[in-house]
């Protein structure tokens, strides 16, 4: 039997850089355009091109995900040597990557088996989803177990930014014009967080550093963490982010801690200056 075939978006991010080159996963290209101008955004893309292009854009950046034709392009291509295909992706509340995969996959009813999975989640969340259903499936493991294990870790996933510029927010309905303004002007930071596959406004702080202090106070809620990331705009550590780790590993000494570039792709949502934590909690009784 020949292994699952894996199909995700390229804006996935993973803490594995040899992913790739390891399994064999299909990246489906997403781009962020800027009125005539638009950036591939790829696992190793970072904000550089996109905040140039966004500096010089009149109107505001936006991700393009592949039609259900080119998807269908995708599944017809790996037909040949797969007869079972695993589709993960962007969370239906940020795109539309899973309704054009799932209207895709009808095209191949009765010839090739595609289960196609919300993630509920974006960029690294999205990587572990992806990484550990490619792990399984070089393992033997067939389509049904691969979508048990990735089903049950999408409950454990856990995604809280915070971001500097509310301008992202009356973007996306979140808050009024009005109060993108005001918020900026007096400097109000702040969290969102993915809730049922949606980004959701928790509370607001006053400062950075503050807003740094309830990130660690989320992780610490946890008693037990599978996987630990740390969202950041920049592909080298900051400060700011090595702070956090050494923080974070005197609370989870166990867990890996990575520190990872998010992308053009979430940039539309949370702007080129957030940070964040992506966290898996573990099961109960395996740490």
């Amino acid at each position: 039997m020949t292994p699952v075939c894996i199909v995700t978006d390229s804006n996935t991010r993973f803490t594995t850089p040899s992913i790739l080159p390891r399994y064999p996963i299909t990246l489906a290209p997403i781009k962020v355009r800027c009125g005539s101008v638009s950036v591939q955004d790829e696992p190793e893309t970072d904000l550089v091109r996109m905040q140039d292009l966004a500096k010089k854009c009149q109107s505001f950046p936006t991700p393009e995900v592949p039609s259900e034709e080119e998807i269908i392009a995708i599944y017809s291509h790996l037909q040949s040597g797969a007869d079972q295909i695993l589709s993960i992706h962007t969370s239906s509340g940020l795109s539309e990557m899973v309704n054009n995969a799932n209207a895709a996959s009808q095209h191949f009813l009765g010839r090739v088996d595609i289960q196609v999975i919300d993630s509920q989640s974006a960029s690294i969340g999205l990587g572990w989803l992806v990484q550990a259903a490619a792990e399984a499936a070089a393992r033997g493991e067939p389509l049904e177990t691969l979508v048990r294990i990735v089903r049950g870790m999408i409950p454990r996933l856990y995604m809280v930014f915070f971001l500097d510029d509310l301008t992202y927010l009356e973007q996306k309905g979140l808050v009024s014009r009005s109060q993108a303004i005001l918020g900026n002007m007096l400097g109000v930071i702040p969290f969102l967080t993915m809730e049922g596959g949606r980004m959701i406004p928790m509370e607001k702080v006053r400062s950075r550093q503050r807003a740094i202090e309830k990130l660690i106070e989320f992780v610490c809620e946890f008693s037990a963490v599978e996987h630990l990331a740390i969202l950041q705009s920049s592909k080298l550590p900051t400060q700011e982010s090595l702070s956090m780790t050494d923080r974070l590993h005197s609370y989870h000494p166990r867990t890996p801690i990575q520190t990872v570039c998010y992308g053009p792709s979430l940039s539309t949502f949370i702007g080129f200056n957030s940070l964040g934590v992506a966290v898996i909690e573990a099961e109960e009784g395996t740490l």
